[in-house]
């Protein structure tokens, strides 16, 4: 982790560009070391400038100079800086150009007999430690607390604080901080016992490791390299860096002897402003040159940042009288929303692309708005370079991995397993289509269809039952079991660590072995950010390897998320005008043109991070970076920005899911002034009226006519798309809503299975019928049926066998989600009440047959299809029950011929029916809910037949099949979303 902040570095070294030189004797000539040079200016080109000329006499070859640059993103515009000038000096290709940051230089000098550690050996080490002081933090969590802790150590090491030998010294240093007097508070000799005893068990723990923390091992080599050699190369530091007291030293010996020189931006030494509070300590030790150059635009700016106590008005009347507006060079947009700013900025972009712009930055902290931006751009065929990348955990070679071992830690749960399996990297290629064709069937006929959710084993068992039921061939079933087989064995090496702690090494070889075994391994090694996962499990494991602390499955999970989501990856970047940048990112650079987004309190200047240890008066008494230096170093990086360009748009949003968003307090100082100064906003009012123009949209080239505005659907059915079969259900859709035939029937739409977790009442319902059919009839692998005659003599038993059917039927629900039992619960309190109901029909009626199939041939080759849940019998008449767990139409309706089901089950039957009624078993007491019988019923069945021959009729003839709008259809309709009702019912 690298630290920010400038305290107390100048007491520790003595920077002075006059000083002798050791090496010669005598006194060295004046030497401009540090070169200021205004806000406007290239820096880097003036770099590339410098040097060229400090290596002109060795050209082409620049071995002899290296410049150190704050931020790599500088490197590739540095270098074609000083490609370009070595062409106008005849010099078409140069040799040993050095362009990197300080820490890589120093990293890279010299051979390493000790490597440090990594970081995800620290984090090992340091919950390791804890381990051992459990008592320190009770309950906490240990990895979040090695986070803090971590943080805390890089900064007391990278800034060379002294901890004292003892506690009580400690204690009261960190008195001192806060501001107490007398006896410390229990609570402050508990921080600093924590912070003491932890930081001499770090110390003790790297030294027996022989492995150096990382940081501590940078500041080490700053120190053994801090005499500068003779045959050392001369170095040019471009941009504010070398931000601890190491890193300080190392660049004054270098600046002292002559040796470097640094170019940084800034006011001129009259001019002084806030901005430039981050050089202040640098100014005072270093004999500053302040470099002429385009200074258009810094009396405004410098205004908006003064170090004096003028009040804005006054200041905004001296503006007036000697300066020009910054109205066209610099600008602002506030968005009505986060999509609007993202579009402002693209539209943007495109503008300045098509005015001739060659190279665009957008800055922004906000990576939410980054993203969209870059989709938006992306979307307008605009290559985008984004420099920061973003976290290795969100590449679909980190998901494969993740919902890998959520299968295996989840019972192979249908979500993370399907997600892996249709992952691209899942197999390789050349078995891709047979692989995807088994994973479509193993989705859609077993876990949607068959509503199986978890649990390998259960699919097998799933596959077995379809084949035997459905008479399944060996070419569905075979591929099948084949993928669930790989799967076991993949999990096996996993699964044996699931239980108990084990080292990290045990787990890693585990998950190694697993992922070779299921050919992803391979897979990985041809994806980029696979390869970088393969050298992170490289890394994970040479961390183990010295440190074999038994971990946990949840602490392995969260020791190898976190080192997923701490590498960043970063696909190689095509060239592209337009460079997306975080703020420090942007320093040094310059550009054609520049956005500044989220220009809002919460990303510019952001908020202070909350420590877990110590404030701000104690880190400035230990010589910590406090916020108020961070804050320095943002509004020094801000005011570059407001300069790096000819055009600077900056753009914020007003809102963010209804809550209100303050402007930044730079911005709303620019406004202020530029209003009260000049008469008028920096608002870009044209850019904004732009944006919501649908001529500044991105639309293909081959653009589609719009479509007329929908109307109420009146389609008719194809000849060939007329269904031969009609069952109850079916002719229902056609007399609610013909346009709902039309879909679903006709084209057959239907909405995708889901996997339920929890029963819904429409299979609470199923489960109900199958228990009944179990009790009535025969099912296998079910207890019954009950051969007894229904009598107050049988009904205890009768109530006991279909409560253990019940049992029985519920049992596979119960093992996906405990909370079904309060479904089974509701149907046992219902049992009692079913069997006096039956026991009272079983007078008249006896149980012919249940789930019956039916079919009959009606006119024009139509079939009548449909399944009667029960049939009953007198010995003379035949009687058809339905049973009902849900919505029952009324009286009214059935009467009319409205509810067509019932007439439906009538024309069905072979045999004259005498009733057809629906029997209630949603609650007590259990009854029949409506029915039709005797002539009611035989001339509404004839009715219905002679209705559905002239619908069909009809429909053969071509006859438009309307969607009526009508509330008590469409309610529950899932062919909403083809219909659109909502977007023609005006």
């Amino acid at each position: 982790m690298r630290t920010n902040g400038t305290a107390n570095r100048a007491s520790s070294i003595s920077w002075n560009a006059n000083s002798a030189h050791p090496e010669r004797g005598g006194t060295a000539p004046t030497r401009m070391s540090l070169l200021i040079y205004p806000y406007g200016e290239d820096l880097l080109a003036h770099a590339a400038e410098r040097c060229l000329r400090q290596a002109a006499a060795q050209l082409p070859d620049l071995s002899r100079v290296v410049l150190l640059v704050s931020d790599g993103q500088a490197t590739t515009a540095l270098r074609t800086q000083i490609g370009a000038r070595a062409q106008t000096l005849g010099h078409g290709a140069l040799l040993g150009l050095h362009i990197t940051t300080l820490p890589d230089w120093i990293q890279n000098g010299s051979a390493e007999t000790h490597p440090p550690l990594s970081n995800p050996a620290r984090h090992l080490v340091l919950v390791e430690a804890l381990r051992q002081h459990n008592g320190l933090f009770g309950e906490d969590d240990p990895w979040r607390v090695a986070d803090s802790l971590l943080e805390l150590f890089d900064e007391l090491t990278l800034h060379n604080v002294h901890i004292p030998a003892t506690e009580q010294a400690l204690a009261a240093r960190l008195a001192k901080g806060y501001g107490i007097q007398g006896a410390s508070p229990a609570t402050l000799s508990r921080e600093a016992h924590i912070v003491h005893r932890l930081w001499m068990a770090w110390q003790e723990q790297t030294a027996a490791l022989q492995r150096p923390d990382p940081w501590a091992h940078y500041r080490d080599k700053l120190q053994q390299q801090l005499a500068p050699r003779d045959d050392e190369p001369y170095y040019i530091l471009v941009g504010l860096q070398a931000q601890t007291p190491a890193e300080h030293a190392w660049v004054s010996a270098r600046l002292h002897t002559g040796r470097a020189e640094w170019l940084v931006h800034g006011s001129p030494a009259a001019e002084r402003t806030l901005a430039d509070r981050a050089l202040d300590e640098l100014l005072t030790v270093v004999t500053p040159h302040d470099m002429s150059g385009d200074r258009s635009r810094c009396a405004f700016l410098d205004s908006v940042y003064p170090r004096d106590a003028a009040d804005l008005r006054t200041r905004a009347r001296q503006l007036a009288d000697s300066t020009q507006p910054a109205a066209g060079q610099l600008c602002s947009v506030a968005a009505d929303s986060a999509e609007q700013e993202a579009r402002i900025i693209e539209l943007q972009v495109r503008r300045w692309l098509l005015g001739g712009k060659q190279r665009i930055g957008v800055v922004t902290e906000d990576r939410r708005l980054a993203r969209r931006v870059r989709a938006l751009l992306e979307r307008a065929d605009i290559v985008l370079q984004d420099a920061g990348g973003w976290a290795l955990s969100t590449t679909s070679a980190a998901a494969c991995v993740e919902r890998w071992l959520q299968s295996v830690e989840e019972d192979f749960a249908h979500q993370p397993l399907l997600d892996f399996l249709k992952s691209a990297l899942a197999c390789p290629e050349a078995e891709r289509s047979a692989h995807l064709a088994s994973v479509y069937r193993l989705e859609h006929d077993i876990i949607q269809h068959e509503n199986i959710a978890r649990g390998l084993e259960r699919y097998r068992r799933q596959i077995e039952y379809r084949r035997a039921r459905l008479q399944w061939p060996p070419q569905f079933v075979e591929p099948l079991h084949a993928l669930l087989d790989r799967l076991t064995t993949a999990a096996r090496p996993l699964q044996r660590l699931l239980d108990r702690s084990h080292p990290a090494r045990a787990y890693l070889a585990a998950l190694r072995d697993s992922l070779t075994h299921l050919g992803v391994w391979t897979t990985l090694d041809s994806d980029a950010a696979g390869q970088r996962i393969l050298a992170l499990w490289e890394e994970l494991d040479a961390a183990a390897q010295g440190t074999p602390l038994p971990l946990s499955w949840r602490e392995f999970r969260i020791w190898f998320g976190r080192a997923l989501e701490d590498k960043t990856f970063r696909p190689s970047l095509a060239p592209g005008p337009v460079h997306l940048l975080t703020l420090e990112q942007s320093q040094s650079l310059h550009f054609d043109a520049l956005v500044c987004g989220a220009c809002d309190r919460e990303h510019l200047p952001g908020k202070d991070r909350v420590s877990a240890f110590f404030n701000a008066g104690v880190r400035r008494e230990l010589g910590l970076p406090t916020w108020e230096q961070h804050l320095d170093e943002r509004r020094y990086q801000f005011r570059h920005l407001l300069e790096c360009a000819p055009q600077v748009l900056l753009t914020w949003r007003r809102e963010e899911q209804g809550e209100p968003i303050l402007p930044s307090p730079w911005l709303e100082a620019l406004e202020t002034l530029h209003q009260l100064a000049y008469g008028h906003s920096l608002e870009d009012a044209e850019l904004k009226t732009l944006v919501i123009s649908e001529q500044c949209s991105v639309n293909p080239a081959d653009a589609a006519p719009l479509p007329v505005p929908p109307t109420l659907p009146r389609p008719r059915l194809p000849a060939d798309l007329l269904p031969t079969t009609i069952s109850a259900s079916s002719h229902q859709h056609l007399i609610d809503c013909p346009y709902r035939y039309f879909a679903a029937d006709g084209l057959q739409l239907s909405p995708a299975d889901e996997v339920r977790e929890r029963l819904q009442k429409s299979d609470y319902g199923e489960r109900v019928h199958r228990c009944l059919e179990a009790f009535h009839g025969d099912v296998e692998r079910l207890p019954g049926p009950f051969t007894h005659p229904f009598s107050t003599a049988t009904r205890a038993s009768a109530i006991e066998l279909l409560q253990h059917i019940a049992q029985a039927v519920f049992a596979r629900d119960l093992e996906d989600n405990f909370q079904h039992r309060g479904w089974l619960k509701r149907w046992l309190a219902l049992i009692p009440d079913y069997i006096d109901w039956q026991i009272e029909h079983a007078a008249s009626w006896t149980v012919q047959q249940v789930e019956v199939q039916k079919e009959r041939k009606l006119v024009d080759e139509l079939t009548l299809k449909g399944r009667l849940d029960r049939i009953d019998s007198n010995g003379q008449d035949t009687a058809i029950i339905d049973y009902k767990t849900g919505h029952i139409p009324t009286q009214a309706d059935i009467d009319a011929g409205e509810a067509v089901q019932l007439p439906i089950y009538a024309l069905l039957s072979e045999k004259a029916v005498a009733q057809v009624e629906y029997l209630q078993l949603d609650k007590q007491p259990i009854r029949s809910a409506g029915g039709l019988s005797g002539e009611g019923l035989s001339e509404l069945r004839d009715s219905v037949a002679n209705r559905l021959d002239t619908l069909q009729q009809g429909l053969a003839s071509g006859q438009p099949l309307p969607a009526w709008g009508d509330p008590d259809s469409c309610r529950y309709c899932p062919m909403e979303g083809v219909c659109r009702r909502a977007a023609w019912e005006k």
